[in-house]
């Protein structure tokens, strides 16, 4: 599809992981910094089940997103998906998707035609991807899916899969071949198709969010904003970002930590060679960028000042909840930390 087309349909809006610790890494990550977490830490008594982009759960039903822990109890063999207006999406691996309220109350339960990989419910329905690369829409108070495609491509998953994004008068929809595909909530038109990333199995998209008037994409290979008009991009080896304030705080897999404005401009860089960074985190002033092989690094928020606490690496998954950084059945507070 040519670019023209794909950005009048963006124009209606504008109107982890298993991890390899085994790679080479600089000295003064591989081992304890001087300064410990442990007065920090806490361990937590119960295994996760499920690791995504927006949240990870727990054997016992808990989980959490990236504002806190989670308000409710999962049933037995459901996961986390999202939380939108009020809403919570769940799902199991035998297809069953299932929407409650903030309370636990159950408002709709329906079996897809094959397991969820993503999804969101909003005040019309549901958007969601199964497994296969299908696409589709469905009407929780009709009980009916209104709207359903299969698309070529996309056999690998990637566990950090953007969830759809929802705004007022369009949804987009990642898929597993590194598309964004945009359905109309207003006018009864054909989807439009962007192609974020045509690189087999690495070209997903992992990040998706409205930022004001922009829309914030990214794959493993770069960064994308699109706005009423044009896009940018913003080539790099992406390990994990997020966005604060209207500012992109970015780690690369060639070890820098990096802030750029929503034009895609840096603003400020700090380069540690060979550090395999994997989960980032900025709040409270200061910037927290963890390593897989068991370091964290806060910096202040210039990207001037730095300290290097140890805090064990880890082998299943690293994520930044609220305050805390769950690795593995630790979770460390943030908020003692600092940078001098």
């Amino acid at each position: 599809m040519k670019l023209k087309v794909v950005l009048a349909v963006v124009g209606l809006f504008f109107s982890g992981c298993a991890f390899d610790t085994s790679k080479f890494v600089p000295e003064f990550l591989q081992t304890s910094a001087g300064h410990s977490t442990k007065q920090y830490a806490v361990k937590i008594n119960k295994k996760a089940i499920n690791v995504i982009r927006d949240g990870v759960t727990f054997n016992d039903g808990s989980y959490i997103t990236p504002e806190g822990e989670g308000d409710i109890i999962l049933p037995p063999g459901y996961y986390y998906v999202s939380s939108y207006g009020g809403r919570v999406m769940a799902a199991n691996k035998s297809g069953e998707m299932m929407i409650l309220k903030s309370n636990g109350e159950e408002l709709a339960r329906v079996r897809l035609d094959a397991p969820l990989v993503t999804g969101v419910a909003y005040d019309r329905g549901v958007a969601y991807l199964l497994q296969g690369n299908r696409i589709g829409l469905y009407d929780p108070f009709k009980k009916k899916i209104y709207y359903q495609k299969e698309l070529k491509g996309g056999s690998v998953i990637d566990n950090r899969l953007a969830n759809p994004v929802v705004t007022a008068n369009f949804i987009a929809i990642p898929t597993l071949d590194g598309k964004l595909v945009f359905i109309s909530l207003n006018t009864a038109t054909v989807p439009k198709v962007f192609e974020a990333d045509n690189l087999p199995n690495y070209g997903n998209i992992i990040f998706a969010k409205v930022v004001g008037d922009k829309l914030v994409l990214a794959t493993l290979n770069h960064i994308i904003i699109l706005y009423q008009g044009g896009k940018k991009e913003y080539q790099t080896k992406v390990a994990d970002l997020t966005v604060k304030n209207g500012i992109i705080y970015l780690l690369t897999r060639d070890g820098a930590v990096e802030k750029l404005n929503l034009n895609l401009e840096p603003i400020a860089t700090k380069k540690f060679q060979y550090a395999d960074y994997a989960t980032i985190a900025a709040q409270n002033q200061k910037v927290y960028a963890f390593a897989k092989s068991g370091s964290l690094v806060v910096l202040d928020d210039n990207l001037q000042k730095h300290k290097v606490y140890s805090v064990g690496a880890a082998h299943d998954y690293s994520y930044v909840s609220g305050n805390w950084l769950y690795i593995d059945d630790t979770k460390v507070d943030l908020t003692p930390l600092s940078y001098e």
